[in-house]
């Protein structure tokens, strides 16, 4: 899937009533009104932080932390009084004169760019990755092979030197001895005996090819004959079979339709910048920018 172009500003706080938002974090009694920004939640030297200036923050938070928050009234009310704390940090900031610090200036003005770049995009690309339902059976009637599920198998063995033990164990085994029982007894496997010899479950495709080419003719609960492979000979049981087969479009859809939105955007802003790149006039320093990638990235280990 690709890589999701512009992280969107999400507004569920803004459409929240006052009355709503002061039920999870203000107090009991009547609030106070002021023209714009909502109800005022608290005042630092007598300047106001209202509803909207929380709301605001909350969108900004990565939406996991966002959720636990408004699932945690206590914690809610706690992120309220810490926002005031924070703008009292501001205030004596600003009294100290950091805002004036060159550092500060850039970071901010980067912050500023990054902001107004963040609208530009969500006005210009909203409108265009709309996905609807017909959108999403479409993809889903025309890649079923994406969606197609592979037949898996569980499997366990007993690994053995010669070819003369494990036709030995397999005499055993005709005689309705214990397969897990005698995986821990003869198994050459060090990591799998003491498990009776079990080695998880693989998708077919993916089975060690001396194991499928065999395992592919057999049922559930059937042991293979010996099967030679550069670890020495095996006694393989199919424990298990899971079908493969075509998964429900149900249990697709909402991740289908993420995805697809993200194509969407992603087209729409590859789309976008092209058209920019017809006004605008963009020019790489590839020496430069080669000194820069070599200067600061993190060497591979």
């Amino acid at each position: 899937m690709s890589t999701h172009p512009i992280r969107t500003l999400t507004r569920l706080f803004v459409t929240l009533s006052a009355a709503g938002l002061l039920a999870a974090c203000g107090p009991a009694s009547p609030p106070e009104q002021a023209v714009d920004g909502g109800p005022v939640l608290a005042k630092v030297d007598g300047q106001s932080i209202h509803t909207d200036d929380l709301a605001l923050s909350l969108t900004l938070m990565p939406e996991p932390a966002r959720i636990a928050l408004l699932n945690d009234k206590e914690a809610l009310r706690r992120y309220v009084e810490e926002y005031a704390h924070k703008e009292m940090i501001y205030r004596e900031a600003l009294k100290q004169g950091m805002d004036k610090d060159p550092q500060v200036r850039r970071q901010v003005a980067l912050a500023e760019k990054s902001i107004i770049t963040q609208r530009m995009l969500e006005k210009v690309i909203a409108d265009q990755t709309k996905v609807t339902d017909a959108d999403i059976r479409k993809y889903f009637d025309e890649h079923k092979d994406e969606f197609t599920t592979e037949e898996r198998w569980t499997l366990a063995h007993i690994q053995f030197a010669t070819l003369k033990d494990a036709q030995a164990a397999a005499q055993r085994l005709a005689r309705g001895e214990d397969f897990a029982q005698l995986a821990l007894e003869l198994s050459t496997d060090t990591m799998s005996k003491h498990k009776g010899g079990q080695l998880g479950t693989v998708e077919r495709s993916k089975a060690p090819p001396e194991f499928a080419q065999v395992l592919a003719g057999m049922k559930k609960g059937e042991v293979s004959p010996p099967i030679k492979t550069q670890h020495g000979y095996h006694l393989v049981k199919l424990v298990d079979v899971q079908p493969g087969g075509l998964m429900a479009f149900e249990g697709v859809r909402e991740p289908l339709r993420q995805f697809l939105a993200q194509e969407k955007q992603r087209q729409a802003l590859e789309a976008y910048i092209q058209s920019l790149k017809k006004e605008h006039k963009v020019e790489l320093q590839p020496s430069e920018i080669d000194r820069f990638v070599q200067a600061n990235a993190i060497p591979k280990k």
